[in-house]
């Protein structure tokens, strides 16, 4: 089975002085055209989170668009879509214009996108880390509990957690203060517990890192829109760059379990056999 992962592509991201290099609209299509040509065929396709910029209605409605514009739908052979939302989307306008990626299970607490689907064998975990206004991260108690009752449901059987921010510090000081705040400790002990999770795939950080929690392997992708600068000193403040955006590639199968690649987006030119 194959698994791609697009994260923040910001549509309705006012550009700015960086009109002229920052698009993120483009971002996402080319994005989507490159999950188009993987081979084998994608089953399923992971958004998470920061899919708009602002949570207009119409950002996620040209959201919807383009994925009916660019991909088939799975009775055509085309992937499964699920998405959760990141902190500067609205989960209301989200959910309305999305409803099909954001099948929300019924026991979910309160308002949160939380998403349960077993595709092929694997068991797909999206978790919902927004809090309302805030640009920070975190898993409450009654997240935490609903995660737990669904581990246990599946005891035994692979699973992939999805997310919007990463449960791990990466360093980048200015970053990691808007990071998964509360939480994490919880959701390490309640992976290790399962023993079954394969990757805990998630965004928001722009940059491609790769940590652990639990034993499990968290995977980081960069946005299909723009990167940050990596600057690892406590100090450093937020910069835009332009390194060249990438996706998620996530090959499970139950004889060999998951590998996780980053595929670059735009063609580099034809490969060469050797």
């Amino acid at each position: 089975m194959l698994i791609a992962q697009i994260t923040d592509p910001h549509i309705g991201l006012d550009p700015g002085p960086l009109a002229s290099r920052l698009d993120p609209q483009g971002g996402l299509r080319r994005a989507l055209a490159h999950v188009r040509t993987l081979q084998p065929a994608v089953d399923v396709l992971l958004l998470t989170g920061d899919l708009a910029d602002s949570g207009r209605p119409q950002d996620y409605a040209e959201i919807a668009a383009l994925l009916a514009d660019t991909l088939p739908t799975p009775s055509e052979g085309g992937p499964r879509v699920l998405a959760v939302p990141g902190n500067h989307d609205l989960r209301a306008h989200a959910r309305q214009a999305l409803a099909t990626a954001m099948p929300v299970a019924p026991d979910a607490p309160g308002d949160c996108v939380c998403l349960h689907v077993e595709h092929g064998g694997l068991h797909l975990i999206g978790l919902d880390t927004v809090v309302p206004g805030a640009p920070h991260g975190a898993l409450e108690a009654d997240q935490l509990a609903w995660l737990q009752r669904q581990l246990a449901t599946c005891a035994g059987a692979p699973v992939l957690i999805f997310m919007h921010h990463p449960p791990l510090v990466s360093g980048m000081a200015a970053m990691d203060a808007c990071g998964l705040l509360r939480g994490r400790a919880e959701l390490a002990r309640l992976v290790a517990a399962h023993g079954g999770v394969q990757a805990i795939a998630a965004g928001h950080l722009h940059r491609p890192i790769v940590g652990q929690l639990g034993g499990a392997p968290v995977v980081v992708a960069p946005s299909s829109s723009h990167q940050l600068a990596l600057d690892l000193r406590a100090e450093a403040p937020v910069a835009i760059c332009f390194e060249p955006p990438m996706i998620g590639v996530y090959r499970w199968t139950a004889e060999d379990g998951l590998a996780c690649h980053l595929s670059y987006v735009d063609p580099f030119g034809p490969s060469h056999p050797i």
